[in-house]
């Protein structure tokens, strides 16, 4: 086997009646139904006009759609793309202009409107096609479907393009990371090597396909494999998921153990004595994680240590993990093998070392991407000059034992704690498009969600308590309420262009102006963000408690 379609037509075939994939409404789908499917879906694109190469679009939830359009593509040896479903439409409208999309499927109304209103802005699509959703602009999955005839191409080359996993830049320019079959397979064997999965194994998918953690570690491991899935459409279900389901595998990101951690310390926090606290978390443990996890993986950002610690010390042991979306399986600790302060050991199939100015770098391998999208030049800025190793732009750390630690970064990326990287330039630049908002500076690190420090213009500010006729100290000025309600007008203009991951949730005004004598700027008035962040981290932190 040399693809994951070529994986899909082997479990068709041994295992015929396994579940492959299951949802929370009861319904299953074993190997050989997902089979055939798979190519009903290849037929239709087929038939629509998609040759090899081109690509196809997913903009959806966790539904069964979504894995079936996507095998479906490949089978036809077309590039699936996907969409995040959080989305704005402009911002849907620039990853489907971006890569060229022939075909775009949407799960329901709710996305479909988004596709109406960007629609005439992506004149390469030919074809939406709904798997729920109503109304004009869309054709029906079952009447697409049923339509379907005719011969498929030869199955796609292992070294072609599987896949466009879109991540963004410090600049926030949506990037599609071309993906080749060769590099899933790849990583689906690097996982399978460290963590032993087998077909016996089953999980939850509840992380959005388009993310490169279920994109790869999930759904094209899981069907290299055969290991069986429970699609979750919201990830507000995945406890309740994994508490009637009870996966062997649970791979999530850092905010959802945050969340287990809370309610497991909150169970403690209401027994008695020891025994009934023992008793209640052992409860939150198995309503959290069910009875049956063997492996429980983070990524996306760092693990709190306090949170890897206490649920390590509960039963729940979770493998740290640092990859990127160009180069998923970085490194990784293993079972037997870990600790709570670096980001692990290299996974089979790479290595790395540690550049002279302290950034981490990784050898081009099978593991590595192919390259970005119609992006020749910032493929080539992607690498070392001699093309041999990826530049990851985070700084990091060997120790003696061979962990990695990453200690900081050289690119500006917010790791949110569910994953979501936030590119905060464009929406910094976006903030202080406006009369009030002088400079913005983004935070969330690690956090499960954007906060901001802002200082105001300060001829706004003196020209509205002239005309207000209010006069008091820039602290007094900038605590009325007139003033709040007009920053804030302006960031809910600027989050209504945002997904929201990207949305600034709260906010916080510097009791004072920056300046270049202080550190804050550099002489040409550019911010200096290590000192912003080291002056005023305590003020913006008291916006998480």
């Amino acid at each position: 086997m040399q693809t994951i379609i070529d994986a899909l037509r082997h479990h068709a075939e041994c295992r015929p009646d396994r579940v492959a994939l299951r949802t929370m409404a009861g319904d299953t789908v074993t190997w050989a139904a997902l089979a055939v499917r798979a190519d009903a879906v290849a037929r239709a694109l087929v038939a629509s006009g998609v040759r090899p190469g081109d690509r196809v679009a997913v903009l959806a939830k966790n539904v069964l759609a979504w894995p079936l359009a996507d095998l479906g593509t490949l089978r036809a040896s077309a590039i699936s793309v996907g969409v995040y479903p959080t989305s704005s439409p402009e911002q849907v409208a620039v990853v489907l202009a971006d890569c060229a999309a022939r075909v775009l499927i949407v799960d329901d109304d709710t996305q479909m409107e988004k596709v109406r209103a960007v629609r005439a802005q992506v004149p390469s699509l030919d074809l939406v096609v709904a798997w729920q959703a109503t109304g004009d602009g869309a054709t029906p999955w079952e009447a697409w479907l049923g339509g379907a005839r005719g011969e498929l191409p030869p199955p796609p080359r292992p070294d072609s393009d599987a896949a466009l996993i879109y991540t963004s830049g410090s600049t926030g320019v949506p990037k599609g990371a071309r993906i080749s079959h060769a590099c899933l397979v790849a990583t689906a064997e690097s996982l399978r090597g460290v963590l032993g999965f087998t077909p016996d194994d089953s999980s939850l998918a509840f992380l959005p396909f388009c993310h490169a953690a279920e994109r790869m570690f999930g759904h094209a491991t899981r069907v290299w494999i055969g290991i069986e899935a429970m699609l979750v459409e919201d990830i507000a279900d995945v406890f309740a998921a994994a508490s009637t389901y009870h996966p062997t595998i649970f791979g999530g990101l850092p905010r959802v153990f945050e969340k287990a951690y809370e309610a497991m310390c909150g169970a403690e926090a209401r027994a008695a004595n020891p025994d009934e606290a023992r008793a209640r978390i052992g409860e939150a443990r198995l309503a959290h994680f069910g009875s049956r996890v063997r492996r429980v993986t983070s990524g996306g950002a760092a693990l709190p240590v306090a949170v890897a610690r206490y649920l390590d010390a509960h039963g729940v042991r979770v493998l740290g993990a640092y990859g990127q979306t160009e180069h998923l399986c970085v490194a990784m600790h293993r079972p037997d093998r870990y600790n709570f302060t670096t980001v692990g050991l290299p996974m089979p199939g790479t290595e790395w070392r540690i550049a002279d100015d302290g950034e981490v770098l990784v050898r081009r391998s099978a593991l590595t991407f192919s390259g970005y999208w119609q992006r020749e030049d910032e493929t080539r800025e992607a690498f070392t000059p001699d093309g041999a190793w990826l530049r990851t732009g985070d700084l990091g750390a060997v120790d003696a034992e061979g962990f990695l630690s990453i200690t900081g970064r050289k690119k500006e990326l917010i790791a949110l704690s569910s994953g979501k990287k936030v590119a905060p330039l464009p929406i910094e630049a976006a903030l202080t498009d406006g009369p009030w908002i002088e400079y913005a500076v983004l935070f969330g690190e690690g956090r499960h969600f954007i906060a901001a420090l802002f200082t105001l213009r300060g001829e706004t500010l003196r020209a509205w308590a002239a005309a207000a006729g209010v006069r008091g100290s820039l602290a007094e000025l900038q605590g009325h309420a007139a003033v709040r309600a007009a920053v804030q007008a302006q960031v809910d203009a600027v989050n209504a262009t945002l997904s929201r991951p990207e949305q600034v949730k709260r906010w916080v005004l510097s009791p004072a102006s920056f300046t270049a004598d202080a550190g804050e700027l550099t002489p040409t008035l550019k911010l200096r963000r290590a000192d912003v962040t080291q002056r005023y981290g305590a003020l913006v932190a008291s916006l998480y408690e």
